[in-house]
């Protein structure tokens, strides 16, 4: 018989033995009545009914004993259970192996019976309220950060796995995939091969590969997801993402739009690692957003051009030498902004931290490691200011007489491979060091695009409005000063609002 030829049966064994005894069970808390079957997967039933007066839920495992399911399972009820807070985790009563009457058990956990998944709640909901989806929001953020600092990654964040309350509070439940590191828990969550890796909507493209170990990073994925997903009902994957901000005009809003554009970024690299970097982020940006003058910024930046090249003063300027290169590097360094700078490409945009001039014609922009082969400048009413970075393809490191194009780079001297960020530790010459201890730089050498926008948000080159005019322009191989121009004249037909609001 097959496994599920056997899952079935025991299935049907639960569901016969629940009418034979009126619809009720005796656990060790007391007796369970009125069981209703709510729920039912590939390995388990979810019944609810009433314990001493309370509603609960039972979830069966329905799989046999000697499985890494049923160590799973049980790592579900006890490791979270170890859990100092448990505000906003669903709330597990008891774990019990109830005894049928051939002697034959099934593992259940006993749990507290909620309102309705967020799935349910949204499909219920005639009007999608910017409060609630704020709420959850910051209900995911601070959540995440609770289980992963206590060595928990969820891996199957969804709307189902979301619950609310009738007070319209979100419990988090099924810790059914999770991975929970070895040096804090007992109880082991071994994924075998075949098993599933959570839902293909949520889940993070890594999180799909053989191998791939689990980490922050693809909660973080999944979080970004289910946001998108309660506001348009759908998740996103590839380019042409619908933007929050579309629908919500809050300035928290545009906030969080910054940091959904970053948490769904298909590269994992590319992501917040993990929700101290969201936090940080979100109050930089609105720190950031405290009394700018928008034409302040941008003249800051029109400073810095025209004094990399001068000539700029004539119309646009393609430079090819370093010099140019370098000197931009410095004058935008020197400049006081309020705000950080963006890069866009049309396709992702962010701001940056970092920009960092190398040798050879190459910069760093945060981690991205860019060959540049020259840089076209534009100065004009400031908003529609312009700097392009024309790029070429990238030579791979040599690691270990292997290529790749992500590498650490350690105290100016050592090139690593990427993969010591996830143990936080590097052998040295016989020693081991922790990487909190080291000056150590991420350099990512691929590259997807052929030209990088950098502007001030206000910038019209920056602005989302104006996203699918770069992407039209990111299509070609080669540009002049004429296809520039005409991009200026395309870019400047729409201008930030507040930009808008003061002309």
């Amino acid at each position: 018989m097959s496994k599920a030829d056997e899952n079935e049966n025991a299935a049907k064994r639960i569901s016969s033995f629940i009418k034979q005894n009126n619809k009720s069970i005796i656990l060790t808390l007391g007796e369970v009545s009125d069981l209703k079957q709510i729920g039912q997967g590939g390995n388990g039933l979810v019944y609810s009914g009433v314990q001493n007066n309370q509603e609960v839920a039972i979830k069966f495992l329905v799989e046999e004993k000697q499985s890494s399911k049923l160590q799973r399972f049980k790592a579900e009820y006890f490791n979270i259970n170890l859990l100092a807070d448990r505000s906003n985790i669903v709330n597990y009563i008891n774990y019990e192996e109830i005894q049928f009457e051939d002697g034959y058990s099934i593992p259940a956990i006993i749990m507290k019976k909620y309102d309705k998944s967020l799935k349910d709640f949204r499909n219920d909901t005639t009007e999608i309220s910017e409060k609630t989806f704020i709420n959850l929001f910051y209900f995911l953020l601070k959540t995440l950060e609770k289980i992963h600092k206590s060595g928990i990654i969820h891996r199957d964040i969804k709307p189902e796995n979301i619950l609310v309350t009738k007070e319209i509070d979100f419990v988090l439940t099924d810790f059914g995939i999770a991975s929970y590191n070895p040096e804090l828990y007992t109880l082991k969550a071994k994924t075998e091969k075949r098993e599933r890796l959570a839902n293909y909507e949520f889940s993070a493209p890594e999180q799909a590969n053989k191998g791939a170990i689990p980490a922050p990073s693809m909660d973080i994925y999944a979080f970004g997801q289910v946001c998108q997903w309660y506001v348009f009902g759908a998740t996103h994957r590839g380019t042409n993402r619908s933007r929050i901000t579309d629908i919500f005009k809050s300035e928290e809003a545009e906030v969080i739009e910054i940091v959904l554009n970053k948490c769904l970024d298909n590269n994992y690299e590319q992501r917040y690692q993990n929700v101290n970097e969201i936090l940080e982020h979100i109050d930089e940006i609105k720190e950031s957003r405290k009394k700018v003058d928008p034409f302040e910024e941008m003249y800051l930046l029109n400073d810095a051009i025209r004094a990399t090249c001068p000539s700029v003063s004539q119309g646009i300027q393609f430079v090819e030498d370093e010099k140019y290169i370098l000197r931009l590097v410095e004058n935008i360094n020197k400049q006081n902004f309020k705000r950080r700078l963006w890069f866009n490409t049309g396709i992702g945009n962010s701001d940056f931290r970092k920009l960092k001039y190398l040798e050879n014609k190459k910069i760093l922009l945060d981690y991205r490691e860019l060959k540049i082969k020259g840089i076209w400048l534009y100065t004009g009413s400031s908003y529609d200011d312009l700097i392009i970075f024309e790029t070429e393809e990238n030579e791979p490191f040599i690691i270990n007489g292997k290529e790749t194009y992500y590498a650490l780079i350690v105290n100016n001297e050592h090139i690593v491979e990427a993969h010591h960020l996830n143990s936080g530790y590097i052998e040295i010459e016989d020693e081991v060091y922790s990487l909190n201890d080291l000056d150590v730089e991420e350099h990512n050498r691929s590259n997807d695009y052929k030209y990088y926008f950098i502007g001030t948000d206000f910038h019209s080159s920056i602005i989302p409005e104006n996203d699918s005019i770069l992407r039209l322009f990111q299509e070609r191989r080669t540009i002049n000063e004429e296809t520039v121009s005409l991009l200026i004249n395309n870019l400047r037909k729409k201008k930030h609002r507040e930009v808008f609001y003061r002309l």
